[in-house]
């Protein structure tokens, strides 16, 4: 099967971490992008021990080291007194117990290595400008049209579109994508501007009815990463670049601990931003004969689990390792989906309840297990998991 061309719509981190991991096992990948020029927007992740894993398998851990940060500890803290209510340690331990990192980092610093990867291995293989439209297969492969009038031909596609696929929604049941009543706020601020009692611990999040607040490190400590989460229904203006103001955040925020607002106060204008969150219902079948979605074209993750790029991490991880190990595109397809779906649909539901937790009005019923690592999900190693039909 190596000489299989596998095209995958989208060049974010799941589609990207699919190339590399299919370019790994020696299959020839065309990677077509809607975008006019290779980049990402965003802010800051945090990737856990069960996505590194990927990451260190396909030889990234050093160069992704250089940007990023391991936290020595966290927390999660109430709204308005700042008490804590879980205190956690990072450093060195997830490596200890899972054999892999937890660390934090910057969503471009994140896609500037797996784009350099990848055009490492093939420095043809990533097309931009190639916003998908439709697509047609037969018993020969699959033929990808794009709005630009470009084709493209392989023996299998990939939708790695996003929440909002086109690709899902073109194989698929066209249903709705439908907004889920949280509005994330995100902003970057360098780190000097905020006094080390502000930034104790390097990691922490302060949760309250409707709303959540988190903070952490990233690029070496030199930027503060911000990231909010808000019950707001009626607003529901999609995308990565639009603006909000500093004085409707502190307003939104204005009962939560001073720490908070003081944050919000020195936040640069500039690179604040807001949007609204959208979800679909977990696809019964992710296969339809040559044609299969990853990340969240499949299972589009609101963050209260912190796994939305890590599944889609997985997902590339052990679509590269199910056609490495199937001997017809047909079991590797079916491979993909029985190893990936239960668990990545799971986590899309786990994430959904998570909301309840973070953004109760009764925070005494706050219940620390079940946080990521307390649902055990940081146990999971793609590159040595099963594969099961």
């Amino acid at each position: 099967m190596k000489d299989c061309q596998i095209l995958i719509i989208g060049a974010g981190i799941g589609g990207l971490t699919a190339a590399l991991s299919l370019q790994h096992y020696g299959f020839k990948v065309a990677i077509h992008e809607q975008a006019p020029e290779l980049g990402e927007v965003g802010a800051g992740l945090t990737i856990t021990p069960n996505a590194t894993h990927a990451f260190d398998f396909l030889g990234l851990g050093d160069r992704l080291a250089e940007s990023y940060c391991i936290p020595t500890a966290g927390a999660v803290k109430n709204y308005k007194t700042g008490e804590t209510l879980l205190k956690t340690y990072r450093g060195n331990t997830p490596f200890e117990k899972y054999g892999a990192h937890y660390f934090q980092i910057h969503r471009a610093d994140l896609h500037t290595v797996l784009i350099e990867a990848v055009l490492a291995n093939d420095p043809d293989c990533i097309h931009v400008d190639h916003a998908f439209v439709d697509l047609s297969q037969d018993d020969s492969g699959v033929t990808a049209r794009f709005a630009n009038g470009d084709t493209a031909s392989g023996e299998v596609l990939i939708g790695c579109d996003g929440g909002n696929s086109a690709v899902r929604s073109n194989v698929f049941a066209p249903e709705p994508v439908v907004f889920t009543g949280q509005v994330a706020w995100r902003a970057l601020v360098p780190a000097d501007r905020l006094t080390e009692e502000l930034m104790t611990p390097p990691s922490c999040a302060y949760i309250g009815p409707d709303r959540l607040f988190t903070r952490y490190f990233i690029r070496k400590g030199e930027t503060v990463n911000v990231v909010a989460l808000a019950r707001q229904p009626g607003w529901e203006e999609e995308g990565w670049t639009i603006h909000a103001e500093i004085p409707e955040f502190l307003d939104l925020y204005h009962d939560f601990h001073s720490d908070v607002k003081e944050i919000i106060k020195v936040l640069p204008p500039e690179l604040l931003y807001k949007w609204a969150l959208r979800d679909r219902e977990p696809l019964a079948n992710w296969v339809c004969d040559r044609v299969t979605v990853l990340g969240d074209a499949a299972h589009p993750m609101t963050p209260f689990l912190g796994q939305g790029a890590v599944m889609a991490i997985e997902d590339g991880m052990v679509v590269g390792r199910c056609f490495h190990e199937a001997p017809n595109i047909t079991e590797a397809m079916a491979l993909y989906e029985g190893s990936r779906k239960e668990r990545a649909n799971g986590v899309q539901i786990q994430s959904r309840a998570q909301a309840a937790s973070y953004q109760g009005s009764a925070l005494e019923n706050y219940n620390p297990g079940r946080n990521a690592e307390g649902r055990g999900l940081f146990e999971y190693n793609p590159v040595t998991v099963p594969l099961t039909v």
